[in-house]
């Protein structure tokens, strides 16, 4: 009895482990392959890039993927060097006391540098009459020629904030805005008086040697004309063109 329990246990004993070791014998066996399998790889490639050769893989790589960027035209030199400016203005003056008036005007710069430049202005205007006059019916306060007004004078500007107007999604002109700070003498009721100027002046380059301007200025200057010492602020309002060369 003893005997036949002995067997059934061994038989079942057997049955058990022998699939374990085989479970066992198959991973070592799959490790073992795997290994093989990189040191192999690794060696055929090394074969591939010895002697200073170019990888096939890396030529097989290079030909299925090739890159087609777009060159774009970049243009360095936008607008031109030239540092002297002519120009030509024609607007309105409003002369204190004497209505709103035709306004002629050129002016002459030099640009020192990227920021700053000298302005020579001259300006032209005749004066109207004055509301005493119309309404009260009385001579003439000036002559036809004391009522003409010039201007003369040196101005410094500085240039400020660059930048670029649309007008279409393809067509930009680049533009710039600059304020001017300058003194001169005025010729009006035949007096020469020391005027201030102040003027705010934007530019839009037309082409590299062309602009359109529209500015805004203050003529500051003392007058006695109606009887009476003041100051009198004479604004300005004009638009044009500029050459550079």
């Amino acid at each position: 009895m003893e005997i036949r329990f002995q067997r059934v246990f061994l038989v079942a004993f057997i049955l058990g482990v022998t699939p374990m070791l085989s479970a066992k014998a198959f991973a070592f066996s799959a490790v073992e392959n795997a290994h093989l399998y990189n040191t192999n790889t690794f060696f055929d490639v090394g074969l591939l890039t010895q002697d200073g050769g170019d990888s096939s893989i890396d030529s097989d790589v290079s030909d299925a993927v090739t890159a087609e960027v777009e060159r774009r035209e970049v243009l360095d030199d936008l607008l031109d060097s030239e540092n002297f400016e002519f120009g030509v203005q024609f607007g309105l003056i409003s002369i204190e006391d004497f209505e709103s008036n035709l306004w002629v005007s050129g002016h002459f710069a030099y640009h020192i540098n990227e920021y700053f430049y000298a302005k020579a202005l001259y300006g032209y205007a005749e004066a109207g009459e004055t509301s005493f006059e119309r309404l009260a019916n009385v001579p003439p306060l000036l002559t036809d020629e004391q009522r003409k007004l010039s201007y003369y004078g040196l101005n410094i500007g500085y240039n400020l904030m660059p930048g670029e107007v649309f007008l279409t999604k393809d067509l930009a002109f680049n533009s710039m805005f600059s304020i001017e700070l300058g003194g001169g003498s005025t010729e009006f009721a035949g007096n020469n008086q020391f005027t201030v100027n102040l003027t705010v002046n934007y530019r839009l380059f037309l082409t590299d040697w062309l602009t359109w301007d529209i500015g805004m200025s203050d003529y500051v200057f003392d007058t006695s004309i109606t009887g009476k010492n003041k100051t009198t602020h004479n604004l300005n309002l004009t638009t044009g063109f500029s050459f550079y060369f």
